[in-house]
């Protein structure tokens, strides 16, 4: 076989593996529409309120940044020992109302104080919306609402 020959089948087997590779790429269009969004996070934040016996735990997001909860932390003392009690979360998120019921779990009575302790720790994904506040309330049908203290972690966006 002559040199040219051997030249003009090796352009044709490059030829054909170019053609077949732009094949396999999506086209530039169908991609841009495919890719999403992805908001990262960059300001972590943290806080730890109390509100006191019988009121709710609140905390106030800033007005200019988004609260993206990530963690809850929950904890109640209620008096008197053998009290039933719920526990909520209320946020404002994209300009609605929301109530996230957390179930809570007994931890502890303190015998000398006759209070009994109710935690909890859920991963969440929240968002709140700026300048509004996020409160943890309790309630109990059985009297004392309790001594709430409510810490969340996540970030501002």
């Amino acid at each position: 076989m002559s040199r040219f020959k051997k030249h003009l089948i090796l352009a044709a087997v490059l030829a054909g593996l170019a053609i077949a590779g732009a094949m396999m790429n999506p086209h530039p269009a169908s991609a841009a529409s495919s890719n999403p969004v992805q908001i990262v996070p960059n300001i972590p934040f943290g806080n730890t309120v109390s509100g006191g016996f019988g009121l709710p735990s609140t905390i106030t997001v800033p007005t200019t940044r988004h609260l993206m909860i990530e963690t809850l932390s929950l904890q109640v003392d209620v008096t008197a020992s053998g009290s039933k009690i719920e526990a909520f979360i209320n946020y404002t998120s994209a300009g609605k109302k929301v109530t996230l019921f957390v179930p809570l779990t007994y931890a502890y009575t303190t015998t000398v104080s006759n209070f009994d302790t109710y935690v909890a720790t859920q991963a969440v994904r929240l968002y709140a919306d700026p300048g509004t506040s996020v409160t943890f309330s309790t309630f109990s049908p059985t009297g004392s609402q309790g001594t709430s203290f409510l810490t969340v972690s996540g970030y501002l966006i």
